[in-house]
């Protein structure tokens, strides 16, 4: 038999050279430790005085530090870098009390965590003041830092900060800003001595109201702090994060800002830029294009003249698009700087920054690369023809970089040609940048940077965020996107009042229903779109639609006297279905996007369909007349407005019961209980998801409770997210 692997060391055991008897491994490597010398004792954090302050007198009299000349010879002041995420969270050594060498028994470590410093701003009676309507007044130095989290608008008074790589001045203009904490918080960096305004967000109340609608949107504000009628609080240092909080910090590396700073010096030289971004999934293409674009619209440079007026955005991620709903693409002209997350605008006013969309009806490019190709070109063959000499072009790509998305990459790289190709990542695949260097040649730079640094965990998916991102579209109040700043209407879908939408002869509103891909049967149709997310395609010239039928298709009833453009085919239930054999897409240089609308039901008696959309009554009633196909493809499933009854519901009733057990004695303690009970996504408890099966009959969702419509002995089967692996 063989011996056991567990064995004395002779040289410990028996007392060999080296050993002391009754000293522990512990002991024995603080004695190490004790050889060197003994670092000094950490310094106690500095203490964070209280925000709230007495008002003061007028802005005119407000004490504020003016820069001084400095003089060549003086040494510049140490910028206020953020420390690593390493050293925030792990315990410095010094936690650690030394071992006594007699000691027989390790002693247990005590785990401290370190308070990490956010904002080096400190307040007091004279840079910190309270002003009406929660307005607040501040005098920040130069070099300081400062981190807000919430919903706020920021005017800059005096002075000169950066924020999310915009560069802001003196101007009566309020910039608005969203920083939830699923998202990095932005850090604001003083440039020159500043004042500043602190306003709150007016539309904050009805973006936190879609918490109702759906967990994911729930904790993800300032709601924990002691004034909950501020729409922000400054973060001074982790102890005033909320609890169960992955608070992170917007992080640039230094490899960014240098190129930043390039960029803007492109102006000097008489070039627009077009830049185009690739690289791996998650490796911060999104947030470089933000800060980039930040940058360029305004960053005046060394001579001080006007910045660029406008900055042009071809966004082409349907799975994480920046300024649109999932499934789309879109150029954008932005004139200010975008200071808030994706699902805080999740459309644009076609009069302010959206120039053209289309429609892929899919999270990925994969489902026909030939079409997104086709789309992105003629995205960018409007932006040569509107916007080429007037404004420098940003290109966001998807993380497809293998295999058939390279072919798209390269693809894209030979036909626009861009001034520069960033690629964000300097850990390869090597096929992928070699493939990308071989297409872009001599002419056309090559630049690779380091990947966005790793996040903290913020407990949204990649799936959450597509669903936050659509369900904030379709709440999404139109006509405020001609104001400063969009609003939400935080009611259930189907609360409102749906559009009708007649598809019965005569007088048709919709040219017919084409699908891509996947072709359902005439007799399904009803069922395949019913409860769906359908785009709705304006129809430019009936070009758009020569290629759907092959040459070797020709039924009679299917085509038109030409025998190039098919004729709609009725269903059983009188929906017209445009045929579409071999799967293929409408041509995108004779069509566009218009919107994208939720099938409520269909009324087979009138012959109409009832659609839910955010686009206003002008958008609408600006396509009568026009030719209009409604697109089938792969959306997501809205499970999300299947269950916003649900979620509406379970938060009332949650509501009311937690009123009725608070006695006003131990409201801190009940509290923190409540506290620990959240969910760390959505902020609902065990019991408010039990209340989501009671009430009424909900839309789209029937609420089977214990067996009931189940088989005797039945049981509900759970898949395994590892289905099918070996």
């Amino acid at each position: 038999m063989a011996e056991p692997k567990k064995r004395k060391l002779d040289g410990l055991h028996n007392g060999g050279a080296g050993a002391q008897p009754g000293l522990s491994a512990f002991a024995a490597r603080q004695k190490l430790w004790g050889g060197a010398s003994s670092p000094a004792p950490p310094s106690p954090s500095p203490s964070i005085p209280e925000a709230s302050l007495p008002q003061k007198k007028d802005i005119e009299n407000f004490p504020i530090r003016k820069a001084k000349a400095k003089s060549p010879l003086k040494k510049p002041k140490a910028s206020i870098q953020q420390p690593a995420p390493e050293d925030r969270l792990s315990p410095s050594p010094d936690a650690v009390p030394g071992q006594d060498e007699a000691t027989t028994e390790p002693a247990t470590p005590v785990a401290e965590t370190r308070t990490v410093i956010h904002s080096t701003f400190k307040p007091n009676k004279k840079n910190y003041q309270q002003r009406q309507n929660g307005r607040v007044l501040l005098s920040i130095g130069e070099a300081e830092r400062l981190v807000v989290l919430g919903s706020y608008g920021i005017k800059i008074r005096e002075g000169e900060v950066t924020l999310c790589g915009a560069v802001l001045r003196p101007s009566e203009n309020t910039q608005w800003v969203h920083t939830p904490h699923c998202h990095g918080l932005p850090v604001l960096r003083v440039v020159e001595d500043a004042l500043l305004e602190l306003h709150p967000h007016p539309a904050s109340q009805t973006l936190r109201q879609l918490a109702q609608l759906n967990p994911s949107f729930g904790k993800l504000w300032n709601e924990s702090a002691a004034s909950s009628k501020s729409t922000f609080q400054i973060i001074y240092s982790s102890e005033d994060v909320p609890r169960r909080v992955p608070l992170q910090e917007l992080v640039s590396p230094a490899e960014w800002n240098k190129k930043l700073a390039g960029a803007v010096s492109a102006k000097l030289k008489g070039a627009v830029p077009i830049l185009f971004l690739c690289g791996p999934k998650s490796s911060g293409k999104s947030t470089f294009g933000k800060l980039l674009a930040n940058r360029l619209v305004t960053d005046q440079g060394k001579n001080k003249k006007k910045p660029w007026s406008s900055v042009a955005v071809l966004d082409l991620d349907p799975g994480q698009p920046e300024f649109g709903p999932p499934g789309v693409i879109s150029l954008n002209q932005l004139s200010s700087p975008n200071l808030s997350p994706s699902f805080c605008h999740p459309a644009l006013a076609p009069t302010q920054g959206q120039l053209r969309a289309h429609a892929i009806a899919a999270i990925t490019p994969a489902q026909d690369p030939e079409h997104f190709i086709a789309a992105t070109l003629d995205l960018f063959a409007h932006y040569r023809t509107h916007l080429g000499t007037q404004c420098p072009l940003i290109i966001n790509t998807p993380g497809w970089i293998q295999g058939t998305g390279l072919d798209i990459l390269c693809e894209l790289v030979k036909s626009i040609r861009p001034t520069e190709v960033i690629y964000m990542s300097l850990d390869g695949p090597e096929e992928s940048v070699d493939a990308l260097q071989s297409v872009c040649g001599p002419a056309t730079p090559f630049i690779a940077l380091p990947s966005q640094p790793t996040a903290t965990p913020t407990g949204r998916s990649a799936q959450d965020l597509r669903t936050m991102q659509t369900l904030s579209y379709f709440h999404l109040h139109w006509p405020s996107l001609a104001a400063a700043h969009p609003t939400w209407t935080p009611t259930p879908l189907t609360a409102l009042r749906p559009w009708r939408v007649r598809y019965r002869r005569p007088d048709p509103g919709i040219l017919g229903v084409l699908c891509y891909d996947h072709q359902p049967g005439s007799l399904l149709l009803a069922e395949a779109i019913n409860g769906m997310i359908l785009a709705l395609v304006k129809v430019e010239d009936r070009a758009a639609l020569r290629d759907l039928v092959p040459p070797s298709y020709s039924p009679s009833l299917d085509m038109d006297v030409d025998g190039t453009e098919p004729t709609p085919m009725e269903t059983p239930d009188e929906i017209p279905l445009i045929p579409n054999p071999q799967g293929r897409t409408l041509d995108p240089r004779h069509s566009r996007l218009v919107g994208l609308v939720l099938v409520r039901g269909i009324d087979a008696a009138r012959g109409e369909l009832q659609v839910l959309t955010p686009l206003s009554a002008d958008v609408v009633s600006a396509l009568k007349g026009e030719e209009v196909v409604l697109v089938a493809g792969k959306f997501d499933t809205p499970s999300w407005a299947y269950a916003e009854d649900l979620h509406v519901r379970a938060f009332g009733a949650a509501r009311a019961a937690r009123a009725e057990q608070d006695d006003g004695d131990d409201d801190e303690e009940e509290d923190g209980e409540e506290e620990e009970k959240m969910d760390g996504e959505g902020g609902q408890t065990g019991e408010d998801r039990k209340m989501m099966g009671g009430g009424g009959e909900v839309p789209w969702v029937e609420v089977l409770k214990g067996g009931q419509k189940r088989s005797v002995g039945s049981r509900v089967w759970r898949v395994r997210r590892d289905l099918g692996r070996s």
